[in-house]
């Protein structure tokens, strides 16, 4: 039995169609909208221009705004037709924004797609119409530039909103007086001011001047340039001097631990001499990096601008991953590495010597192993306070990588001068030598109590021949760890 099919009449059909082209009407309507309307942001209100790049002024005779359709830094800025986009007052940019200018550095050169408003830049990169705002900056109807809206990943906050860059330079201001108290008691305290804790006091206003410098600069977001430009190359040369007094530290440990001849003369003569040399490297190389950062900030015939620092272009800070590698964290993996090296061969080379403390049976062996291992072990600490957690950030900066795990380590950075403190100063050594400095009418760290025993048994010598070099290591080291 064959079913018969319906057919629908003809109304139905018909309205069917009507339903269906006005769908489709709305639709092509719809789509053509949103095609042609592409709202671009004016940084200021209509009455009001940028200062500065910086805040929005008062301004007579304002011409309207022309959208700027590209600029390569060689010709006149052109400018797409009126009616291309639509015109909203406002900035966009919640974090801040920096500026790109075709005229003073070539790989800012962009255009602004007519059908999307996406910018494209060479070296600022690809940005949608509600990540840039466009405004005058000068005097002329062309004076326009682009402001490229920070990205909010440069701002992290956590999930209630607190800003992570805030915590972070709070921590840093309560490192200061930490690192000062360090520095204040080894200046103090003439026992304190050997070869060792001088470095540790320049390695420590290294750090001092970094943390004001870097809190100042993330505390005002209005720097002028000359102010940012400033402030970035005194972070870059206090960061850099801290991790060269590092390596310094690293290096006397090695060279004392490794069995090389000591300088001839006094100790104290020698310590002169070697603290010059020392000094003369670590200060020297961040002020060799410092002069060819400056030199290359200020070269015109560079065919790429990745290698130039270009410091408050775009914050106070280089403008670029490859300079940032070149003259910051590049130095700095470098003597990371070196010291880790160090210290390797260093555990090794105290290892040798205990087991050699192990058949001369002596007292004064044991105890100068004793004072190797203790000295290591308090500068194994400093190198892990500063390398550990810097190597984590060299790392987290090469693979952009912001998960939450990396704050443990961000927050290990800023509190480095609580640390710094709680190594060489919260000893009971160091102490009863600042109660006795600062309070020595009343004793609050006690003094230990040395108990010696004396026996008259005869006991078993075992002759063995000792190097002289040996002997002098051993008497060097342990003068300098006490002193």
């Amino acid at each position: 039995m064959v079913k018969k099919i319906k057919i629908p009449s003809i109304p139905s059909i018909t309205k069917s169609w009507v339903v269906l082209i006005f769908v489709l009407i709305f639709i092509i309507y719809c789509s053509d909208v949103s095609l042609s309307e592409v709202y671009i942001h004016k940084c200021c209100n209509r009455t009001t221009q940028y200062k500065d790049n910086k805040i929005c002024i008062e301004s007579k005779d304002i011409p309207p705004l022309r959208i700027p359709s590209s600029n390569d830094g060689l010709s006149n800025q052109k400018f797409h037709e009126n009616e291309t986009f639509k015109v909203i007052l406002g900035s966009p940019c919640e974090f801040g924004h920096f500026i790109i200018e075709p005229n003073k550095n070539k790989g800012d050169s962009f255009s602004i797609d007519p059908n999307t408003g996406v910018v494209s830049s060479k070296a600022a990169g690809i940005y949608k119409p509600n990540e840039y705002c466009v405004e005058f900056f000068g005097t002329g109807k062309d004076d326009i530039a682009i402001n490229i809206c920070l990205p909010v990943t440069e701002i992290t906050t956590l999930n209630d909103g607190i800003r992570v860059d805030l915590i972070l330079t709070v921590l840093m201001i309560l490192s200061v007086p930490f690192l000062i108290i360090t520095f204040t008691v080894f200046a103090c305290i003439k026992k304190l001011r050997n070869f060792h804790g001088k470095s540790l006091m320049c390695h420590v206003i290294s750090l001092i001047v970094a943390y004001i410098s870097l809190a100042f600069t993330q505390l005002n977001s209005s720097l002028s340039k000359f102010a940012c430009f400033c402030s970035a190359y005194i972070i870059q040369f206090s960061f850099l001097a801290s991790f060269f007094w590092l390596n310094v530290m690293c290096f006397d440990l090695w060279w004392t631990f490794s069995g090389c001849r000591p300088m001839r003369g006094r100790a104290k003569e020698r310590d002169s001499k070697k603290f010059i040399l020392h000094s003369i490297y670590a200060w020297g190389g961040p002020l060799i990096i410092f002069f060819i950062t400056f030199y290359m900030e200020l070269s015109t015939s560079l065919n790429s601008t990745e290698y130039q620092p270009d410091f408050g272009l775009r914050s106070c800070w280089f403008h670029t991953k490859t300079a940032t590698l070149i003259y910051f964290y590049g130095p700095i993996g470098v003597i990371l590495l070196a010291n880790s090296l160090m210290f390797i061969h260093t555990a090794l080379m105290i290892l040798k010597h205990m087991r050699e403390a192990k058949v001369l049976q002596g007292s004064e062996s044991k105890k100068s192993v004793d004072h190797e291992k203790q000295k290591f072990l308090l500068y194994f600490k400093l190198f892990l306070v500063m390398g550990v957690n810097w190597l984590a950030e060299i790392i987290s900066w090469a693979f952009d990588n912001q998960g939450h795990w990396w704050y443990v380590t961000d927050i290990g950075n800023a509190l480095q001068g609580v640390l710094i403190f709680l190594i060489f100063v919260c000893k009971k050594r160091v102490l009863r030598l600042v109660n006795k400095k600062f309070c020595p009418g009343v004793e609050i760290v006690k003094s230990s109590t040395v108990v010696s025993n004396r026996t008259t048994s005869s006991t078993y010598t075992q002759s063995t021949v000792v190097p002289k070099d040996s002997v002098e290591m051993n008497t060097h080291l342990v003068s300098d760890f006490k002193a």
